[in-house]
């Protein structure tokens, strides 16, 4: 018990602090009660078995030295101390050791008090994490002892089999609160979130279940929101029973189920007979863990602006229904709701309007559904509900009654009076589904569908229809990029792009993605992204990208350092806004530890001027570590030199379309020039994409282009053989 006291301190600290304590000694070591030693730190030439007495046969005895110190002298002279390491209550565990070579000048050791004064100092740090592990271990056992009584919450097969599937999880939580206490009555209500659950058994006579649902909903619910602590009612005289539990003779247990921000979100609660159940304070700790739990599901699985489920809480329901259609032969359907023009909204009155006008949506959807209907909410001004038992025509009606009832909303603004419309899609659920992302998609599609024949309608999934046909195939393709994100099939390509007219220039190299298709065959770019674009891939596309780039640099970086090259990276425009995305750049630049300054990041026109606040601090993070920046596609905005005075940028990259056309189109070569000039009036270098001939390299010399770029300068090839030129070419130039 002693030894594994003393090894469980962290002896790093020490490492640090006794060469402070005793200046001039050259080893320390910390020995149980036998002189075993413990942890020591001694010169590599020691003999470590003299000076720790490992194996207890050590002839050389500790005479006293003073009060609460023993001295011994050991060979070749070298002097040790050591003074006895104690706890309050397990009294004497182990030795502190220090050593001091006698052949040296070390005064500390011939002086009494002082080596007492600075082993005492030592010896107090020991005995205070001493103390601590000792209270430590003594929580641990409690904790084990409170473990036992808590042992059911985690170890039954329903938790393990249900507690992370959202509405279901919810719903089974309750009944194991009412298996575990044996009690009659369990609920759990978040009011906001419009969610109560409840079970009930026959062990409660003298009251109602909705009864009971409805004081446990208003003066309970009112009593810990207000209070924000658990309560408990046992005692029959108790001032609160008439006040808080409408007088009613069961006793009550409640406890607050809180958010991330320690606010009170709802309540967990029991209630049991007078006679069958005493609510102790073991109730009350079992209620904290179900509510912690319960906290944790509506977190992960519901939408905390509308109360709704959402995509994670929602799927498993979707599970269930495609189950049951396979099983039993049911059909059902679901039905993808859009918001028509929210941006709209949120750019007249601002996001928080906006967010009150989604909150208004979801109270209008749950007052046109069924109480079997399951409603969520995807995000953004996307809802999805799963009509059980339900055909395509059906559902068609459901979704005729939401679309009208939506007409009902108002919002003002300015003494303008705005519509509130919705678009909706309607996929079916029956036994020739193969999986929840398909319909998920079909239902998505058909929305997509509405909203482009002109919003305010409803559209239904047909298979033989051409148009959701299309759709249907980039969802193919969003299919083959996730698996190709899970499985590592994507391959990083390189192209030139290189210095106009001073050849001596360091080169740039634009990494280019492509994906490996299932027979080895490579999938360009232009059939995959724009539908990774469009069902928001991007950013997922974008963190591979820079890690893969990365880590391939960082592996050959020591090889092609001469050479001088920049690299550049596309960013999307999705990424921009993605959380988190920022910090991830900036951690996976920080461990390749490459010069940011050979990184260049591509953000197009289009993408920044979108997103300009966000690209503002991306640009502005990214330029303090060193990266460089050139804006894609330049020219192609009307707003494109009215915002270039605002983007910190290096490289202004012509659009293709104008580089391209440039030769035999007095207008295209007029704007590669206008870019040029405000290019270098501004102090940016500019590149020509696209360039396709001799007559066209020899055009962006005489107007003066920085940089070239197109299949007739180099074609894009895998960047391995990117690397093994500029290693030859370094081989080169040594030799």
């Amino acid at each position: 018990m002693t030894a594994s006291l003393l090894k469980s301190i962290s002896t790093s600290k020490y490492e640090r602090l006794l060469p402070r304590f005793f200046p001039g000694a050259n080893g320390f070591a910390l020995n149980d009660l036998h002189g075993s030693a413990i942890w020591e730190m001694f010169p590599a030439v020691e003999n470590t078995k003299e000076v720790s007495d490992t194996n207890g046969t050590s002839t050389i005895e500790w005479k006293q030295f003073s009060r609460t110190l023993q001295r011994r002298d050991l060979a070749e002279g070298r002097l040790q101390f050591r003074s006895a390491i104690h706890s309050r209550e397990l009294g004497s565990l182990g030795w502190l050791v220090v050593q001091f070579d006698a052949r040296l000048s070390v005064p500390m050791s011939t002086a009494p008090s002082q080596l007492g004064r600075a082993f005492a100092d030592a010896v107090a740090f020991y005995h205070e994490d001493i103390e601590l592990q000792s209270e430590c271990n003594q929580l641990a056992i409690e904790l084990s002892e409170r473990y036992e009584e808590l042992n059911l919450v985690y170890a039954t097969k329903d938790q393990v089999e249900f507690f992370e599937e959202g509405q279901e999880a919810l719903s089974r939580l309750v009944h194991n609160c009412t298996d575990y206490l044996n009690v009659g009555f369990s609920a759990l209500i978040c009011r906001d979130r419009n969610l109560s659950y409840y079970s009930a058994t026959s062990g409660m006579p003298h009251v109602g279940n909705e009864e009971l649902l409805g004081i446990l909903g208003t003066t309970v619910y009112d009593r810990v929101e207000a209070q924000v602590e658990s309560i408990i009612i046992n005692d029959p005289d108790d001032v609160e029973r008439q006040r808080v539990f409408g007088g009613h003779k069961e006793n009550l247990l409640a406890y607050p189920i809180f958010d991330e921000h320690a606010t009170v979100i709802g309540i967990i609660s029991v209630v049991a007979s007078e006679n069958s159940h005493v609510f102790s304070n073991g109730d009350r700790n079992l209620l904290e863990v179900m509510a912690k739990k319960a906290s944790r599901i509506i977190h992960t699985h519901h939408d905390s602006l509308t109360g709704l489920m959402n995509r994670s809480g929602f799927e498993p329901s979707l599970v269930a229904a495609l189950a049951t259609a396979h099983s039993k032969g049911l059909q059902h359907c679901l039905l993808h709701i859009d918001m028509d023009q929210l941006r709209v909204i949120n750019d007249l009155l601002g996001y928080q309007e906006g967010d009150v006008l989604i909150r208004r949506v979801a109270k209008v959807l749950r007052s046109e559904l069924r109480d079997t209907d399951t409603l969520a909410r995807l995000g953004g001004d996307e809802f999805a509900v799963l009509l059980p038992n339900c055909t395509p025509a059906q559902a068609e009606g459901v979704a005729e009654k939401v679309r009208t009832a939506m007409h009902q909303l108002q919002v003002i603004s300015a003494n303008r009076q705005l519509d509130v419309t919705v678009s909706s899609g309607i996929a079916s659920i029956d036994k020739s589904v193969e999986g929840i992302v398909g319909v998920m998609a079909a239902a998505e599609i058909a929305c997509k569908a509405a909203k482009e024949a002109g919003r305010d309608r409803v559209q239904v999934f047909e298979h033989d229809d051409t148009s959701l046909q299309r759709r249907s195939e980039e969802i193919e393709w969003v299919g083959r990029v996730q698996q190709a994100l899970r499985d590592d099939q994507f391959v990083l390509y390189c192209q030139p792009v290189l210095p106009m007219k001073q050849p001596e220039k360091a080169p740039h190299f634009e990494i280019l993605l492509r994906l490996l298709g299932d027979d080895g065959e490579i999938v360009a770019p232009g059939l995959f992204l724009p539908a990774a674009e469009r069902y928001q891939l991007m950013p997922q596309i974008d963190r591979w990208v820079i890690r893969a780039a990365l880590q391939a640099l960082c592996a050959v970086w020591s090889d092609i350092v001469h050479s001088d090259a920049v690299f550049c990276i596309n960013l999307s425009g999705q990424s921009l806004t993605n959380p988190g995305f920022q910090t991830f750049v900036t951690d996976e630049i920080d461990r390749a530890a490459l010069p940011a300054d050979k990184i260049c990041f591509e953000i197009t026109e289009t993408a920044a001027i979108s997103n300009i606040d966000e690209a503002l601090d991306f640009m502005a993070a990214m330029k303090r570590l060193g990266c460089r920046f050139s804006l894609d596609d330049f020219g192609a905005g009307l707003s494109s030199f009215g915002y270039l005075k605002m983007l910190p940028v290096d490289y202004l990259k012509i659009d293709g379309s104008f580089v391209r056309e440039m030769t035999n189109d007095r207008v295209s070569r007029s704007m590669v020039e206008a870019i040029c000039k405000i290019g270098k009036t501004m102090g940016l270098a500019t590149v020509a994409e696209y360039v396709g001939d001799d007559a066209t390299i020899e055009l962006l010399g005489q107007i003066g282009v920085d940089y070239m770029q197109g299949f007739h300068v180099g074609e894009p090839v895998k960047i391995d053989r990117i690397f093994d030129g500029l290693r030859g070419s370094a081989s080169a130039a040594q030799a």
